[in-house]
């Protein structure tokens, strides 16, 4: 690797490569999908000849507003970014009757084909078609679903958040195994939004718009607050699930696109208030709670309104929710008792006890410090523990979140051919929670804002141009902290240095941890986008054409203090690890050097262009043919701090990297040292980023009721900011440790003269990646069965290939490949790790794989007599090499440190969020009312039902060893066992076995040692799997209109029941997958228990 002859791509070759690129979409336009809906079809007389320059007007029923276009000498009609809403479309031509098609529902981002049999006659003889047009998409290839108001608004959802429902469609997951919410650190640094599965796609490789403006997170995961959820379900009027062979239209993504649309207001006011409660006199107990539920309240209210400005020409709708939730925390705690307190050591020797009663003198620079732990003389102990020596109690605490959101929208029509649009979010959640022993509150905090506009112009009927400019920023804090409630929490006199407050005391496995404010680990994400769009549509004959330009500007910020206070750790000697704690014997002090600040902003910008072009072979085959170009610049450094190792090892006898400490580092031709770059590679991946998309879609029956469709392409796995940041954050030059075993006795807590600076977690980063690239295809065929009734039918398949893959640590010793297998040196240990320069090394690969192929299927139901459903099924398999981005274990079955050069052996294995078969049922149905206006009316009549019925296979997981029987030598070593072989692993009948024991224990046993050495065993990664899920969500309404105030104005009654039978969904035992005694015990649910909401809900 050579840092002085780096390969860079200038700004300006990037638009020089830019303009080119423009100047070939402009002069060779094309068509494609945006936020808003396209109709488009073919008029013609009764013998099936074309009708040209029939007038086609459409109109939009809420807004009054008119777009009128004019049908081609082919008798084709377009017209393209249509608000979606409800329509009504007028065809009128000479010398023929007037015809005016009613009940049209054009969806976000849909492509609806509409076809018009004129018949002979005068221009004022018009006949009227009340009944909806065949709902099947008989002009794309895409797969795509359509989440609309009513299914948005009235589905029971647990938290109120809108993007849940993107699960109901299929080959849509949420990831079983993603870390809780309440697991701070773990879920905020990979983001908190609620992490779906797209068709073997990872979560951060889906898109999520509002209003046609990118809103991923920092992650570039889901939009989320604290509670992982997003609010402002009354503010959406409905969103599509496009999973796969989208158009070249979308970009900066291989998995789904998840678009959203912004209610607008209309001619007429509408608005709602909402109130919704959750309080745990409700609940049923979860399966591992306690003999009491813990006390919890959630109370979700607000209300939205929308109405004219001017009329038919200026609108606004707005939106406030508000959260406000309070959760009770039990925490079982052990403490000294408070005879150790006073010295007095093995107090209460018990039968067969190895101490002998004795006293010991309390060093006087401990003795303030414990007043860490409470005074055992003021709480009630559950038990005297290790011969009297500590007591174990129950601490409370109370978890206390304020989240307030609102959105507003402004629609503008300037002038018959100008429209302009705008839209607003801002959501704000800070959440505080105590410690265990209730010395610090800490803060996790988020804060979102959106802001988009955008500009629609109409040339012509055939040429239309939409500008649209956005920006979104994302804020999130965690473990912030707020303030001491412990007096001897806040005290600085009791720091390391100066500033500091007590440091992290650590027992080792005889007491609590304990530590000042500050003492757990602090990460603060900042991230920004800027964002601009321009799509220009234009119809040519058969040829409906599209093509467009994206920008996006990226800064990305992370702030890491971990240990910020220090960590003293004591450890069992001859004695007590408690009474070394009380005579001041450390065995180990580590220190963030306060000389390096853990902030890294990375930088990076998004260039695309594309053409698109649907083109109508015939009047019942279309062709959809694209090219995309996106690039992004290398990625740099706000402060031009990026620093990489020069060579991933350093070779024995190579010295010590110079100049490293405390904070310089520079040019150096030692080998595996970390030195100073501009970017992140040599060469840039994305440079060869040309996407082809070609489907088709063919109505065999020329009725529209049939579509036959097809499509493959090419999507860009984007290495964006996201895959670097956090990671950089935790390596050298942003992040240095001092770290030192064997302390004086009496060094506690003055540790500073007598510690050094370990070596440097660093970064290492392939500098010539390969292009990382989807490969996605689908055949599928929908039909409408009867005019209420679909059904969709198709194969799905991808391939992924140089996808980012990381470990948290790959500085290990590397094994020898023997006849196609790797071994570890015997004897255990002695083997020397790659770099012994670095503490642990941080690299990112390009050479991921994952390969999905799919069965997926749907029945969906409408307006059926007031019932409406949809079916959703996926029978899959997804296979990979690693599932991690930016960070290892981004899932709790994840592995953080898989064997980064056996990619083909101990990495391949199941996706982490590889569920084999998911059902999915949704509906609602209008319950019929008794007739006339008797008091039976009101009360027997306006009621409704609803819910969401969910069944899958369980998540993979993974048995590991434990410790480091491969002798890796690395900070986060694991090895697989053997599987015995004629052993079933999984015990059906785990309910019945104390313990909830999952997997037989007998079934795994450590790889034998050979002459070759020591090899991995052949249990290998996610080949077993957890226990199945089956869940039914269910809701009860009660509608009642109240004409007095108005005929609009209904009072609604919501009774909501979360996991309605209680059944408990256990999760693998992912905290239990190590050998030893609690080998696959299940400790957690993979749902709540039964919840139950209440709601009211004011409409008009």
């Amino acid at each position: 690797m050579n840092f002085g002859s780096t390969k860079k791509i200038s700004a300006g070759t990037i638009v020089i490569a830019f303009f080119l690129l423009a100047f070939f979409v402009f002069t060779k336009p094309a068509q494609a999908q945006l936020a808003g809906a396209s109709l488009s079809g073919v008029v013609s007389d009764e013998s099936g000849g074309a009708v040209a320059s029939a007038k086609v007007s459409i109109k939009n029923v809420a807004t009054g507003d008119v777009r009128e276009v004019t049908t081609n000498t082919d008798g084709v009609y377009s017209a393209p970014n249509l608000s979606p809403g409800n329509y009504e479309v007028t065809v009128t031509a000479n010398g023929f009757q007037t015809t005016v098609q009613k009940g049209i529902t054009l969806t976000v981002g849909a492509q609806q084909a509409l076809n018009f049999g004129l018949k002979v006659g005068q221009l004022t003889q018009t006949i009227t078609v009340n009944e909806a047009p065949p709902s099947v998409d008989t002009t794309s290839s895409t797969v795509t679903a359509t989440v609309e108001q009513r299914t948005v608004v009235e589905l029971p959802l647990n938290g109120r958040d809108w993007t849940q429902l993107a699960t109901l469609q299929p080959g849509v997951i949420s990831v079983r195994a993603q870390a809780s919410t309440g697991a701070t650190a773990n879920r905020g640094n990979r983001g908190f939004g609620d992490q779906l599965a797209d068709s073997g796609h990872r979560p951060n490789e889906n898109t999520y718009r509002i209003d046609g403006i990118n809103i991923n997170d920092y992650s570039n995961g889901a939009p989320g607050s604290v509670l992982g959820a997003s609010l402002g379900v009354d503010a959406v009027q409905e969103f599509s699930v496009v999973t796969t062979n989208y158009t070249a239209a979308y970009g900066r993504t291989s998995g789904a696109v998840i678009n959203a649309i912004t209610r607008s207001g209309s001619n007429q006011f509408h608005g709602s208030g909402y109130f919704f409660d959750r309080d745990k006199v409700l609940d049923a107990r979860n399966f591992f709670d306690g003999p009491k539920i813990p006390p919890f309240r959630r109370t979700q209210f607000g209300g939205s309104a929308g109405g004219p400005i001017i009329k038919d020409k200026t609108f606004i709708f707005g939106d406030y929710e508000a959260v406000r939730q309070s959760q009770s925390l039990s925490f079982s705690d052990i403490i000294p008792s408070a005879a150790a307190r006073a010295g007095n050591l093995c107090s209460a020797p018990g039968a067969g006890a190895t101490c002998t009663p004795h006293t010991v003198t309390v060093d006087s620079r401990v003795a303030p410090y414990l007043g860490l732990w409470p005074d055992p003389t003021k709480v009630t102990a559950i038990a005297t523990q290790n011969n009297g020596d500590t007591e174990t109690i129950r601490t409370a605490g109370l978890k206390v979140l304020n989240e307030n959101y609102f959105t507003i929208k402004a629609d503008h029509k300037i002038s018959a051919s100008d429209s302009l649009n705008g839209s607003y979010f801002f959501d704000k959640a800070p959440q505080a929670t105590p410690d265990n022993l209730n010395n610090n509150i800490h803060q996790v905090f988020t804060k979102r804002q959106m802001f988009g506009i955008a500009e629609n112009h109409i040339f012509n009927p055939a040429l239309v141009n939409t500008a649209r400019f956005g920006f979104n920023r994302v804020v999130g804090l965690v473990n912030q902290p707020v303030r001491a409630v412990n007096p001897v929490a806040g005290d600085t006199n009791l720091g390391i240095s100066a500033g500091l407050f007590a440091p992290l005391i650590e027992v080792s496995g005889e007491i609590s941890s304990a530590g000042g404010l500050g003492n757990l680990s602090f990460f603060g994400h900042h991230y920004n986008s800027f964002q601009a769009y321009d799509d220009i549509f234009w119809t040519k004959g058969k040829h409906s054409l599209k093509f467009g330009f994206a920008f996006e500007r990226m800064q990305y910020d992370v702030l890491s203090k971990v240990r910020q206070n220090g960590d003293f750790r004591f450890n069992a000697t001859s004695v007590t690890p408690l009474e070394n704690f009380l005579t001041n014997h450390p065995a180990q002090a580590l220190l963030l050097s306060p000389a390096v600040r853990g902030e890294v902003g990375t930088r990076d910008s998004l260039f695309g262009g594309y053409i698109q072009n649907d083109w109508r072979l015939r009047s019942n085959l279309t062709l959809n043919i694209g090219l995309r170009y996106e690039i992004l610049t290398d990625p740099s450094e706000a402060h031009g701090k990026f620093g990489l190792l020069n060579s991933f090892s350093a070779p024995a006898g190579s010295g010590p990297c110079p100049n490293v400490f405390p904070n310089a580092f520079g040019p150096t031709s030692v080998p595996g040292c970390t030195v100073p770059v501009g970017s992140m590679w040599e060469s840039n991946p994305t440079t060869h980023n040309f996407d082809p998309r070609i489907g088709f879609s063919w109505d065999p029956f020329h009725n529209g009721k049939t579509a036959l469709r097809g499509g493959f392409g090419l999507f860009d796995v984007l290495p964006l900011p996201y895959v670097f940041t956090i990671g950089d954050s935790l390596t050298y030059p942003f992040s240095l440790s001092f770290s030192q075993r064997g302390l004086p006795a009496g060094s506690f807590p003055n540790v500073l003269p007598f510690i050094n600076p370990t070596a440097p977690g660093t970064r290492w980063v392939d500098q010539h990646p390969h292009r990382s690239y989807a490969m996605n295809w689908n055949v599928n065929i929908q039909r409408q069965l009867t005019s209420k009734v679909s059904a969709q039918i198709g194969y799905v398949g991808s391939h992924v290939v140089h996808n980012a893959f990381t470990t948290d640590d790959s500085n290990q010793v590397i094994a020898k490949l023997i006849n196609g297998q790797y071994f570890w040196p015997i004897p255990v240990g002695s083997g020397t790790i790659a770099n012994p320069n670095s503490a642990f090394i941080r690299p990112i690969f390009f050479d991921g794989t994952s390969k999905y192929n799919g069965l997926q299927a749907q029945l969906a139901a409408r307006d059926l007599h007031g019932f409406q459903a949809q079916t959703a099924y996926t029978w899959s398999k997804c296979l990979s090499d690693g599932d991690g981005a930016q960070l290892g274990d981004p899932y709790q079955n994840s592995l953080s440190s898989l064997i980064f050069f056996d990619k083909a052996g101990s990495r391949h294995g199941p996706c982490d969020f590889d569920i084999r078969q998911n059902l999915s049922v949704n509906y609602l149905y209008s319950l019929p009312s008794p007739g006339g206006d008797s008091p039976l009316k009101w009360v027997a009549g306006g009621w409704q039902v609803g819910g969401i019925i969910t069944a899958s296979t369980g998540v993979p997981f993974t048995v590991v060893t434990g410790a480091d029987p491969l002798g890796q030598n690395s900070s986060d070593q694991f090895d697989y066992p053997d599987r015995v072989a004629g052993c079933n692993p999984i015990n059906s009948n785990f309910k019945s076995i104390v313990g909830l024991t999952y997997l037989n224990a007998s079934c795994f046993q450590l790889a034998p040692p050979t002459a070759n050495g020591i090899r991995m065993g052949n249990n290998g990664r996610n080949q077993l799997y957890g226990p199945k899920l089956v869940d039914v969500d269910f809701s009860v309404i009660k509608n009642t209109h109240v004409p007095r105030i108005s005929e609009a104005f209904n009072v609604q009654l919501r009774f909501e029941f979360f996991n309605l039978f209680n059944h408990a969904n256990f999760q693998a035992p992912l905290d239990n997958n190590t050998l030893g005694g609690s080998l696959g015990q299940i400790d957690a649910t993979t749902t709540t228990s039964r919840q139950i909401q209440l709601g009211v809900k004011f409409l008009w």
